[in-house]
């Protein structure tokens, strides 16, 4: 599986501290085994799926998209 990176994703992710890229990497690695955990939005945001996970203490959403051959990170 392709795994690409939306532009307000990758500069979000440069001012992440090494832990948080960690939980980050971790949550990333969760979503590419089973696209389908996240849940999934309505509305104008159909078609695009959240995966909650814990980060510095903190619940933190990870947006994200996959048609089976790509998982495009989205926020």
């Amino acid at each position: 599986m392709r795994i690409k990176q939306a532009r307000g994703f990758k500069r979000t992710v440069k001012r992440l501290r090494p832990n948080q890229k960690k939980n980050l990497d971790d949550a990333v690695r969760a979503i590419t085994a089973d696209p389908s955990a996240g849940e999934a939005k309505a509305g104008d945001l159909a078609g695009v799926r959240v995966h909650k996970f814990p980060m510095a203490k903190q619940r933190v959403l990870l947006a994200y998209t996959s048609d089976g051959e790509s998982l495009v990170l989205l926020a």
